[in-house]
């Protein structure tokens, strides 16, 4: 294998990580007077999250996927990878929870919806992106604690011939 070539990210990492970015840009995106537009564009982004998550989830329980090694290392290390695991399942239980919430919310704000009040609108507005921003505080932490896991399991095969 080429250096180059065992540099690149599986595809499932790559997603992963776009989408991630991806809804972090437009959950940062100023809402203020498109709010269904807005919405619109963070159901999409949670979409596009929920496939990779999926895509990610699936290759995490693979046999040649990112948790893999770590599953043949310590005990301790191997219940993390099943904490990780439990962790993108009960993030995929509320991603379209979530979306389902967005299609609503950004159904309000169309013209012809009866105009909710303004104090609605913004709570509506504010509890997606609280909701939204949780999910992706809480997935870019576990992505980084499933690379900590790695790496604590290669150092650990690595220490051991020492």
């Amino acid at each position: 294998m080429s250096q180059s070539s065992s540099q690149t990210k599986p595809p499932w990492e790559d997603a992963l990580a776009l989408s991630l970015d991806q809804l972090q840009q437009t959950l940062a995106a100023d809402d203020s007077g498109r709010e269904q537009q807005w919405a619109e564009a963070v159901g999409y982004a949670l979409a596009r999250l929920e496939d990779a998550l999926r895509k990610h989830r699936a290759a995490a329980r693979r046999s040649d996927g990112p948790l893999a090694e770590v599953d043949q290392t310590r005990p301790t290390l191997a219940r993390q990878a099943d904490d990780l695991r439990s962790d993108y399942d009960e993030f995929l239980s509320q991603i379209p929870a979530l979306r389902e919430q967005i299609q609503h919310s950004a159904q309000a704000f169309a013209p012809s919806s009866g105009r909710p009040t303004e104090i609605g609108r913004v709570m509506d507005i504010r509890a997606i992106r609280e909701q939204s921003q949780e999910i992706l505080a809480g997935l870019q932490k576990d992505r980084q604690a499933e690379t900590n896991l790695v790496l604590e399991s290669v150092n650990t095969d690595i220490g051991a011939g020492d």
